[in-house]
């Protein structure tokens, strides 16, 4: 093996910026998805090459690119943001009733992000009503009884 025992890692920069050792390291078979028989479904490695010729050496860019969309596209229509500042802790989930750190608590539309879903959440339930046992004209018990559809239904005997 050539060179300086030690020397032949990464070299430092010298264009003046720091970056973080943030590597992305993408194996040649990635698990794809499952298919109808439950097995793991792969990528084939020449969708993966192929990605690779025709990007070139910017591959990892455009990697980096779709996930910062991808990332982005889902914080907007799952999840609600509060005032923190550092852009991890911003976002939470719908779990979340509440940001721990800054106190803010969102409206129901802006965490649930959808009025039907707001509506299931709700934290004031209508009260189940119990179900009629007693005619509400003359007060005689129900009876139950199957329609000509086969549908269920209570009915009185006297009204």
């Amino acid at each position: 093996m050539a060179g300086v025992k030690g020397k032949s890692g990464r070299k430092p920069r010298n264009d003046g910026k720091k970056m973080r050792a943030v590597n992305l390291y993408i194996p040649m078979k990635e698990t794809y998805g499952w298919d109808e028989n439950g097995k793991i479904d792969w990528i084939p490695e020449t969708w993966f090459l192929q990605f690779k010729r025709i990007f070139g050496s910017r591959w990892q860019e455009q990697v980096r690119k779709l996930i910062m969309q991808r990332t982005k596209e889902y914080e907007e229509r799952n999840m609600w943001e509060c005032n923190c500042t550092n852009r991890l802790l911003k976002w939470h989930t719908s779990r979340e009733a509440d940001c721990s750190r800054c106190g803010y608590e969102p409206y129901d539309k802006e965490r649930f992000r959808s009025k039907q879903q707001a509506r299931i959440h709700a934290k004031d339930k209508p009260v189940d009503r119990k179900p009629l046992t007693l005619c509400p004209t003359c007060k005689n018990p129900l009876t139950l009884e199957m329609d000509l559809h086969g549908r269920k239904m209570m009915r009185c005997m006297k009204c």
